[in-house]
């Protein structure tokens, strides 16, 4: 059985939701389910955004919740931990079980169907050792969680291509269909009149050709394994993929990849992104932290094919380079 993942719990309704995409994943991925329940010892003084005091009961009845939840799942372990901190609590057990996701809630001031980043959650996508999903709210009402379309932000850069792998792997695993979308300000309002007569009437079609040139290369050892549709979608980067995320049932993102060696990072347009998401987000950290251990062998065989399809491909010179935008 491959490395477990990991999910907060504290038996709210943003709590659900998390065990709800934490349980689905785990099925798709055919794997072991750590429900962690973080508590502050009684003694403590509580404040906001920390871990709750809970006494023995309190803890015996966030398993039992829990376990209720989970009946009909077989392969999951509920542990209850003292931590002062829910969020490093999560990020302790991930480190010490090699976790390949850990599964947050999002904050349940937000629409349904919508991530809102409560504290907890941003504390935790600043720091996990591995991929981190946040469940939009709401999500335990929908049954069943399926994966039919695993959608993928990509702008070939090193992150996305991180984040790339890891969703291939997750889709051959989930038996989904892969959608690759690549969000670029590809409209001649983007730029000043005064560039635009420099670069010519056709800059922005030679830009939207090289774009649909690098999606080809990044998806062509792909297509053989499973259904990929490639999609470049003009505007603005996020409200473009915000608007995507509603026709897709997890959205894979890279991160900065700035903060410690191989942890999540938010960017800016990443953390706007997920705020605005509709559908389940998994951020990947640089690498991809365990889940690639399968994608990372996909990822160095795809790039090595690409790579060598790229030879045989005539190129645009650097002016006509297509436009990356970092998430």
């Amino acid at each position: 059985m491959s490395q477990p993942i990991i999910v907060g719990f504290d038996g709210s309704e943003h709590g659900r939701d998390a065990l709800a995409l934490g349980r689905a994943l785990a099925q798709a991925l055919s794997t072991q389910l750590i429900v962690v329940i973080a508590y502050a010892p009684e003694e403590r003084l509580w404040v906001p955004w920390t871990a709750e005091p809970l006494d023995a009961s309190g803890q015996q009845r966030l398993v039992e919740q829990a376990e209720a939840e989970l009946s009909s799942f077989d392969r999951a372990e509920c542990r209850t931990v003292a931590s002062e901190s829910a969020a490093g609590a999560l990020q302790a057990e991930a480190d010490g079980e090699h976790a390949q996701v850990i599964v947050v809630g999002s904050t349940h001031r937000g629409a349904a169907g919508r991530i809102l980043l409560g504290t907890v959650t941003q504390e935790v996508l600043d720091a996990a050792p591995c991929a981190v999903a946040v469940a939009p709210v709401g999500l335990a009402s929908v049954q069943p969680i399926s994966f039919s379309i695993v959608g993928v932000g990509f702008d070939d850069t090193d992150t996305a291509h991180d984040a790339l792998a890891v969703a291939r792997s997750l889709a051959r695993r989930a038996g989904s269909e892969l959608r690759v979308i690549w969000a670029a300000h590809l409209v001649a309002r983007a730029l000043p009149s005064a560039f635009m007569s420099y670069l010519g009437p056709d800059y922005f079609d030679h830009v939207r050709a090289e774009v649909e040139d690098r999606l080809n290369q990044a998806t062509a050892p792909i297509r053989a394994e499973m259904v990929v549709e490639t999609k470049i979608v003009g505007g603005d980067t996020i409200a473009a993929l915000v608007e995507q995320s509603a026709k897709m049932d997890l959205l894979v993102l890279g991160s900065r990849g700035y903060g410690p060696v191989k942890r999540v990072l938010l960017g800016s347009v990443s953390r706007r992104l997920v705020n605005g998401a509709r559908c389940p987000v998994l951020i990947v950290p640089p690498g991809g932290g365990v889940l690639e251990d399968d994608a990372r062998a996909q990822q160095s065989a795809g790039r090595a094919e690409s790579d060598a399809l790229a030879t045989t491909t005539s190129r645009r010179s650097p002016s006509q380079s297509a436009p990356s935008h970092s998430t």
